[in-house]
């Protein structure tokens, strides 16, 4: 049986590995934060406030459906990325 501590690996319970990160919050802080991890590394940390929230692109659009909001991509302008 393994616990939240431990992981099976080819029929052996090992330790599971562990990511050490630093937050840049202060010591009192209380809520939400958002990590970007590459190859085991934290690339950023970021602070969600209050009225902040994650979804999928895909659950997105279907929010926007389901309110029968219309949405269309807009390309040009100038403030478009000329690289997406």
């Amino acid at each position: 049986m393994t616990n939240q501590q431990t992981m099976l690996y080819q029929g052996v319970l090992i330790p599971r590995p562990m990511l050490n990160v630093d937050l840049h919050v202060l010591p009192d802080f209380t809520g939400r934060v958002v990590l970007h991890i590459e190859n085991g590394r934290v690339i950023c940390d970021r602070q969600l406030f209050d009225d902040e929230h994650i979804c999928s692109l895909a659950t997105f659009i279907e929010m926007v459906r389901e309110m029968e909001l219309r949405f269309e991509e807009v390309a040009g302008g100038t403030n478009s990325d000329p690289n997406s």
